[in-house]
């Protein structure tokens, strides 16, 4: 009998490493709402446990060959004495994380300033440490409150990896019948992650192209035919880049996608249909990326010192809202070895949507505001805008993998704001954020691919 509560313990620390395990794989599971009768930072496999448990200091990264010290404290909630065991357990997503050779726990006992090695059992997912033996349990008068101080080491070459960690106590109630005494209290620590103890420095972000919009009309009237206008970017980086092109829209009012009609130029002078999304994180925004008719990203290979003209033209259908809008041209760069993908912004050009009702004698504006767009009617002298399939660079399958390994850091995307080109153009440059960015469409960055059977350059 005397070893019961500690087989209890040993096989809900089990159970504990277990959850953990889907814990650090799964870290929304930690934003459940917490269990009847617990409190903030206290998860239970009992909610009916009469002892509660927090866990409080507990950093959210770890970095390896470190110490982290934090406390964990029980608090009795019932009208008369309670029995606890205590122990502590680390769990990590299997392959990832410290092996449990890699980690220290030491622990100062309730009223102790002493501090003492906590014995480990390790498993597959991590490590349980128990704290108390069988006759040092600890004894909860009503409303009593016991706190632990302890100390987590990591070896500084412990594997980096999410984890999750906690105080586990088997409460035993005097009072109940035996099949009825036992429940287990569980202190959880937030979602941590380790990292290593030399960690590898944030990629160099990609360069970037001048890029801009000429010639944006400052009216469309709704179910009128469409407008000309020029995508130009270009490169003044100092080396050859491959650039992902994309319009963005932004109002105070949501324009509907159907209400839109945006093509742009290819390079055998046909039109071809933008691809149209949007932005959760900006209802009142869309974009429109430049895409090849089979819906692959249209890459450019831009090189140094090189311009790339696009012509475009823009129309809004009848059921167009009137409405007040701006337009910007966003380049995204495809990284290179050891860069992140990168993002320019141009300036905005601001212009208005009236509806046919609204038209005076005085037809709208057809010619561009700035600048001189060549005519679509000769393919011949159009400049051209180059499908995902003539992406220009030399060997496809590292550049294919160079664009699948962008798609593994998003959020590492960094966008440059450059300056007004006049010419109806705001002087304000669009407010793009990184991860704006992605959600406007350069997420094509890391996903953009070839076509099967693309070989090589072709402009």
């Amino acid at each position: 009998m005397r070893n019961q509560p500690r087989r209890i313990l040993a096989a809900a620390a089990t159970a504990a490493l277990v959850s953990g395990v889907a814990l650090a794989s799964a870290p929304a599971a930690l934003a459940a709402p917490t269990a009847a009768g617990a409190t903030p930072g206290t998860q239970g496999a009992s909610s009916t446990s009469p002892v509660l448990v927090t866990t409080s200091a507990f950093p959210a990264v770890l970095r390896a060959g470190t110490s982290v010290e934090f406390t964990s404290t029980l608090r009795n909630t019932a009208d008369h004495q309670m029995e606890a065991t205590t122990a502590f357990s680390f769990s990590t997503v299997r392959g990832s994380g410290p092996r449990p050779s890699q980690l220290k726990l030491e622990y100062q006992r309730p009223g102790s300033t002493q501090w003492q090695d906590a014995r480990a059992t390790n498993t597959d997912a991590g490590g349980f440490w128990e704290l108390d033996e069988f006759a040092d349990r600890l004894h909860l008068a009503a409303g009593a409150e016991a706190t632990y101080r302890l100390r987590l080491t990591l070896t500084a070459d412990a594997a980096p990896g999410p984890a999750s960690a906690g105080l586990l106590a088997m409460v035993s109630d005097p009072t109940l019948p035996p099949e009825q005494r036992t429940t287990q209290a569980w202190g959880s620590t937030p979602f941590f992650t380790v990292e290593s103890s030399t960690p590898t420095p944030a990629p160099t972000p990609a360069a970037t192209v001048d890029v801009r919009l000429d010639g944006v009309p400052a009216v469309f009237t709704a179910g009128a035919q469409a407008k000309p206008l020029t995508l130009v970017m270009t490169n003044n980086s100092g080396r050859d880049l491959r650039i992902v092109p994309t319009l963005v829209f932004q109002g105070q009012t949501v324009l509907p996608y159907e209400t839109v009609r945006f093509e742009f130029q290819g390079p055998d002078g046909a039109w071809v249909e933008s691809t149209s999304g949007g932005s959760s994180d900006h209802p009142t925004w869309q974009y429109r990326e430049l895409r090849t008719g089979d819906k692959d990203s249209a890459v450019i290979s831009l090189p140094k010192g090189g311009t790339r003209t696009i012509n475009l033209r823009l129309a809004f259908t009848k059921d167009a809202p009137a409405l007040a809008e701006s337009l910007v041209a966003v380049a995204g760069t495809l990284p290179g070895a050891g860069e992140s993908p990168a993002a320019a912004a141009g300036p905005k050009a601001d212009f208005n949507i009236v509806g046919p009702a609204a038209t005076t004698g005085t037809p709208a504006p057809t010619a561009p505001a700035t600048g001189t767009v060549p005519p679509a009617a000769d393919p011949s002298t159009a400049p051209a805008a180059v499908p995902a399939a003539q992406v220009t660079t030399g060997a496809p399958s590292p550049a294919a993998d160079t664009v699948r390994a962008a798609a593994a850091a998003p959020a590492a995307v960094t966008t440059t704001r450059l300056a007004s080109t006049g010419g109806g153009s705001s002087a304000a440059p669009m407010a793009i954020t990184g991860a704006t960015a992605i959600a406007l469409g350069i997420g094509t960055l890391v996903v953009a691919r070839r076509r099967d059977g693309a070989q090589g350059a072709r402009d």
